[in-house]
């Protein structure tokens, strides 16, 4: 059931915000999820394989990704200090 909410998810706000942007960007896009099971369903890689021919990232995708690699978190931890000391700056 959690698949069909992401699903969802997928065609009624992230297709749509991607199809904005102007053909040549869209064209380069690469769609990058993580390991999730709603996201790993066949009806979610689907539609994946479908909207972004060889050229999503995520668990059985076309361009593997390893679960928990360490390339994922350095902007989490980079921008989310940043963000954090930017708040507190504001108060």
């Amino acid at each position: 059931m959690d698949e069909v909410v992401y699903l969802d998810l997928l065609e009624q706000y992230v297709f749509p915000q991607i199809e904005t942007f102007e053909q040549e960007i869209v064209s380069r896009v690469i769609f990058m999820q993580d390991g999730a099971p709603p996201h790993f369903s066949c009806f979610v890689t689907d539609v994946l394989n479908e909207r972004f021919p060889d050229a999503w990232i995520g668990r059985g995708g076309p361009i593997p990704w390893l679960p928990r690699s360490p390339d994922l978190s350095p902007l989490d931890f980079s921008c989310g200090s940043t963000l954090r000391t930017l708040c507190m700056l504001r108060r």
